[in-house]
């Protein structure tokens, strides 16, 4: 069975400063039409930095649409023109919000955060071989850097500490890779 929906036509949309918003209407597989919402957004990384003590670096920030500080790993939006270097991104996200510099990037994958309505995705990083400088962060940016070993980390995902997406996929990836001897930590 074919599954792809086709564009028939834009209803409407809206540009804000990070993503658009549109509402576009579709040919279902069984010929019916159908309305689609859809957030368009550039993309996203998230960092994993893991000290050479075998601890990873988190943040604590408020996040306004929860309005609760969140415990996450690193992470940030591309700018326009990151979407081919994607590691690059995550590198500027690691010296803005932790100030650090990673002598090793290690790829693991891609997280598609909302599926259902948005076309965002996250390309997710370990940071390995850091060396620490100073945090740039963005004008109206505010963090605190805390440090956990994995094992509390995995820990905190499993009690609900820890209920930002991106992060919890990225910890139970280095938990996985490491339990196989993927990665040392």
């Amino acid at each position: 069975m074919d599954l792809k929906e086709k564009f028939v036509r834009n209803v409407e949309t809206h540009k804000g400063r990070i993503f658009t918003f549109r509402s576009d209407e579709v040919l279902c597989p069984n010929g019916n039409l159908a309305f689609r919402d859809v957030v368009d957004h550039n993309g996203g990384v998230c960092v994993a930095p893991i000290t050479d003590e075998g601890e990873l670096i988190f943040i604590k920030q408020f996040r306004y649409a929860y309005e609760e500080v969140l415990l996450e790993l690193p992470a940030g939006k591309l700018e326009k023109g990151e979407n081919n270097d994607v590691e690059a991104a995550g590198r500027r996200e690691l010296e803005e919000e932790v100030g650090a510099l990673a002598g090793k990037m290690t790829d693991f994958g891609v997280f598609y955060p909302t599926c259902g309505y948005c076309n965002e995705k996250i390309y997710l990083f370990a940071a390995t071989d850091l060396t620490f400088t100073e945090q740039h962060l963005d004008e109206d940016e505010f963090v605190e850097v805390l440090r956990f070993s994995l094992d509390d980390a995995v820990k905190m995902v499993m009690d609900g500490t820890i209920v930002d997406g991106k992060s919890i996929a990225l910890i139970m990836k280095l938990n996985e890779a490491y339990k196989n001897g993927e990665m040392k930590i």
